[in-house]
């Protein structure tokens, strides 16, 4: 394996909305930001392309990558993602990590608008970086991974209806993600790798309200905001009820970012993920 090359930062779109980076954890973003979401602004969409560095000149797989954050917060350099990236990108792939459009006000169309808007900008990234001729992507060999937000934005990826003329994505990656309904799977029937903590208190794992177990006896609240939501294993049991192909791995853990420690740090859970996500693919 040959450590990758990275460009940083390129801009790959440009569109209005309210941000695109926040910072996780930090206590305050949240109130810092309400301000900024009664307007939108012109902002210019970034990525970090993470490059083999081996010389090859045929068509290379892609990695599309994107972090979770309630499609609030978040970062193109989240470590995970960024190691994700490093570590396909040394086994001969083009992997991307994104930043896209962030911010809603508290309604539910809001929300959903926030996650429409998050789709556009990953299809505006694909189209980028397959309008690279020095990228030499191969569009047949096209991937998606995610945690999170961004694990329902692969999702949405790939598995919506055929015939928009958008790039077909072969596999995805969604770890703690979730979908609105489980009829999506009926548009496709692209391989799914999953992980979730069985006990995760934000995404549901098979039915349920997103930050449910948070709320405890007052999860009712979320009905104002979301449908409930099916989770990594409800997907995986439709999934395999249609023949697709899914490997879904439920966690005993705790805790919905398996990835990191609360400093910050990998967990064994972070390589077990890294080395799935380069397995699966290559099976695909």
């Amino acid at each position: 394996m040959t450590e990758p090359g990275i460009e940083r930062d390129v801009i790959y779109s440009r569109a209005r909305g309210y941000w695109t980076s926040a910072p996780v954890g930090v206590k305050g973003t949240v109130l810092r930001l309400i301000p900024k979401s009664f307007r939108k602004r012109p902002l210019e969409l970034t990525m970090d392309i993470y490059k083999p560095r081996d010389g090859y000149q045929g068509g290379r797989p892609l990695l599309l990558m994107m972090h979770g954050g309630s499609f609030y917060v978040g970062n193109k350099e989240e470590a995970g993602q960024a190691a994700w990236c490093r570590h396909l990108a040394s086994l001969g792939y083009v992997a991307a990590s994104i930043n896209y459009r962030l911010g809603f006000l508290p309604f539910r169309k809001a929300l959903k608008n926030a996650e429409l808007r998050a789709l556009e900008d990953a299809d505006a990234a694909l189209e980028y970086l397959l309008g690279r001729e020095d990228l030499n992507v191969d569009p047949d060999r096209i991937f998606a991974a995610g945690t999170s937000a961004g694990a329902m934005t692969a999702l949405s990826l790939a598995f919506r209806p055929s015939g928009a003329g958008k790039p077909r994505i072969r596999a995805i990656g969604a770890f703690w993600g979730s979908v609105h309904s489980l009829e999506v799977l009926d548009y496709a029937s692209t391989p799914i790798l999953s992980f979730q903590s069985v006990k995760d208190p934000i995404m549901p794992y098979d039915k349920g309200y997103p930050f449910g177990s948070k709320l405890g006896p007052f999860q009712f609240l979320m009905a104002l905001f979301s449908d409930k939501m099916f989770g990594t294993l409800a997907i995986h049991r439709r999934a395999t009820e249609k023949g697709m192909v899914s490997q879904h791995h439920p966690c005993l853990e705790t805790g919905h970012r398996l990835h990191l420690d609360k400093e910050g740090n990998f967990t064994p859970r972070f390589f077990e993920i890294r080395d799935a996500m380069a397995a699966f693919f290559n099976e695909c």
